[in-house]
């Protein structure tokens, strides 16, 4: 399965979040690393809900942006694994992080960009490489990914993974 919508949220939904980020209300972590130690995947990253279940403040209006974005897809949420807001940039040690899959166990996973930038990712399954533009999500099975990081700027994403 593989899902594209290039009007995930609602505009409403759509600037209750940008703003939320603007005025730093999230606050954002430096990582060392995107897909293993030591990648050198250097970026920055909010855990609304981390892998092992701890739940940030805005946990259920993330919640609620991911129900609105499968909802039009008749898709349905048994359990929420993970949800994170990532925001990478030019580091200046690698283009692109390793190929993987977000989790070792079947799951569905929706990354939301929320800015134009360069920094594609692709899911080779698929033959997809998809350029980050605001309010687009993708939605796809528990294959094989990876994401290139941006030229210039920055690149945000929200990813969610659930089954």
């Amino acid at each position: 399965m593989f899902i594209y919508d290039d009007n995930a949220l609602t505009k409403d939904d759509l600037i209750k979040l940008l703003k939320l980020i603007s005025k730093e209300k999230i606050k954002f972590a430096f990582s060392s690393h995107a897909v293993k130690a030591g990648d050198k995947g250097y970026h920055f990253t909010n855990d609304i809900l981390d892998r092992k279940g701890k739940r940030d403040k805005n946990y259920n209006f993330f919640k609620s942006l991911l129900i609105s974005i499968v909802k039009k897809f008749n898709l349905k949420i048994k359990k929420i694994h993970r949800m994170a807001i990532n925001i990478t940039f030019n580091n200046g040690f690698i283009k692109e992080v390793p190929l993987h899959t977000d989790h070792d166990f079947p799951h569905k996973q929706v990354i939301f960009y929320l800015n134009d930038s360069t920094g594609n990712t692709d899911i080779p399954f698929y033959k997809k490489s998809i350029t980050p533009k605001e309010n687009t999500a993708i939605i796809f099975d528990d294959k094989d990914h990876k994401h290139y990081f941006p030229d210039f700027g920055v690149r945000v994403v929200c990813v969610f993974t659930f089954v």
